[in-house]
């Protein structure tokens, strides 16, 4: 039985954490269903002096089979695979989070204690057009939520179809800034009307810019227009570090939070 099965399947449930002898028990019982201790044995050339012990992980630790107690003797079962895999990867998730926890505690402080210089890369978009097809496309990638802050009308009139869009393939949480004066311009005033259709709308005073976050930090971008540069028109600011994006999305958070819902 054990050579019908392709090698690759052994090498797999192999890199999953399985030994030789508790491969062959699992897959014996896959292929010729419930059996008892010694018959399990003859039929996988797992040696009896090894078979409980060997049963005993896959039953109570890995939890790959399943022991009927009320036949005598004892029979054991395979769990089907998908069955089997979900219980392992749920073991390996909290395996991986408690060693995780254990890493970060101990090698952090260590590696904090002195200075270490990291090196990422700073990408600079600049023209109008430039920093437009790259908020689209980060809007379009959306799947969960869109965050917005804007202080340019210019900005908000681009956006709109395109969040509509994703509202229309799911993404609910939509959240947009702006500033407290904008309130007061009859253009971002009538777009806004469109965006409370499809959009939490707050405002608060001292914005600057406009920053695109999307799926809670996975994605963002940053971008100053010529309010603030004498000669470039428009600069948009990403980076390939891990923490660009979620702590675009803290300071969203933190700045949304603390704003007043809009009343328009």
């Amino acid at each position: 039985m054990s050579d019908e099965v392709p090698e690759i399947v052994k090498d797999s449930l192999k890199n999953l954490g399985l030994t030789d002898y508790e491969i062959s028990i699992y897959l014996t019982l896959i292929a010729k269903g419930p059996m008892a201790a010694k018959e399990l044995s003859e039929e996988s050339g797992v040696p009896y002096s090894r078979i409980y012990n060997i049963l005993t992980q896959l039953e109570k630790e890995k939890k790959w089979i399943h022991k009927e107690e009320e036949s005598r003797p004892s029979r054991y079962f395979a769990k089907s695979p998908d069955e089997a895999l979900v219980i392992a990867k749920k073991q390996y998730n909290e395996m991986f989070d408690d060693n995780s926890n254990t890493i970060i505690h101990n090698l952090t402080p260590i590696y904090q204690s002195h200075d270490t210089p990291i090196k990422i890369a700073l990408y600079i978009h600049r023209g109008r057009n430039v920093c437009i097809n790259r908020s689209l496309s980060i809007i379009n990638l959306a799947k969960t939520s869109i965050y917005l802050v804007t202080t340019d009308f210019e900005f908000l009139k681009i956006y709109y179809n395109d969040i509509k869009k994703a509202r229309a393939r799911g993404v609910t949480d939509i959240k947009i800034l702006i500033e407290e004066e904008a309130l007061g311009d009859k253009n971002f005033k009538d777009f806004l009307l469109k965006y409370k259709e499809i959009a939490e709308i707050k405002y608060r005073d001292q914005l600057f810019g406009t920053s695109i976050i999307i799926d809670e930090g996975e994605n963002a971008f940053i971008i100053l227009s010529q309010r603030f540069f004498e000669k470039l028109s428009y600069f948009g600011i990403v980076t390939d570090h891990i923490a660009f994006g979620p702590a675009a999305n803290f300071y969203f958070s933190y700045l949304y939070e603390t704003a007043e819902l809009a009343s328009i």
